[in-house]
């Protein structure tokens, strides 16, 4: 099926963006195959989702600028700790740089959005899928109307 991310309906026969397969859908979509819960979905953004995906993208990567200057601090700091102490400490490296991961992490599982791969909508191939709670119609006939004889008095 083709899913809008952020409403997240069936797109097929309507105008969308297609989202990037980076690494993050990659690993997402490994992890889902691994414990056989994968739905192997084809990820866009419909046109009427566009403006809110855009800033729920500017949102994220404000918050992955922050985090990651945070966490350059937090290890800037550990390692200065280290050094102004005199004692070299393997273990205090390493979790200087592991702190900082975690906290990139933290904010990459909780924020991540991921980017499209243009800006103009194009149409998604496909016949839409009607919702749970609509009913599936067929088409109307018409029926044709016959043409009126018209009965011949005695010629």
């Amino acid at each position: 099926m083709r899913i809008c991310i952020v409403c997240q309906e069936d797109v097929s026969g309507k105008r969308a963006v297609k989202v990037k397969e980076d690494r993050i859908i990659k690993a997402i979509r490994k992890i889902k195959q691994t414990f056989n819960i994968a739905t192997n979905n084809e990820l866009y953004v419909s046109e009427e989702c566009i403006p809110k995906h855009k800033e729920r993208r500017r949102t994220f990567e404000r918050s992955m600028l922050f985090f990651g200057i945070l966490a350059a601090i937090i290890v800037v700091l550990m390692l200065s700790s280290i050094v102004l102490s005199g004692k070299f400490d393997l273990g205090m490296i390493i979790s200087a740089f592991l702190i900082g991961g975690f906290i990139l992490l933290f904010a990459l599982i909780f924020k991540y959005t991921p980017a499209v791969e243009g800006e103009v909508a194009v149409a998604v191939p496909g016949t839409p899928v009607p919702k749970k709670d609509e009913k599936i119609q067929a088409p109307k006939e018409e029926k044709a109307e016959k043409p009126v004889q018209e009965e011949k008095k005695g010629e």
